[in-house]
């Protein structure tokens, strides 16, 4: 999985989908997940990186990642990795 190369985010967060108009505003968390997307990390490497960093529960950061992971493409903002 990974953002479409058309979305363009900035350092605050705020993502813009040329294509649509749309803009989206995430969190900081959010954001740092899709910057490691738009570098086409695997998804475990991912959730790997922010476990490590963040005192989270890993069961709890899985189902909020998949969540987050079923946004993106709802809103059509990532693709499958080729």
């Amino acid at each position: 999985m990974k953002i479409k190369p058309t979305i363009a985010i900035n350092d605050n967060g705020f993502l813009f989908d040329p294509s649509t108009g749309e803009s989206y505003t995430t969190n900081p968390v959010a954001r740092e997940i899709i910057f490691m997307m738009k570098q086409n990390l695997p998804i475990d490497h991912i959730k790997t990186n922010i476990l490590e960093r963040y005192d989270v529960d890993e069961v709890v950061f899985e189902k909020n990642l998949i969540d987050f992971i079923a946004m993106l493409q709802h809103f059509n903002l990532s693709e499958e990795l080729a």
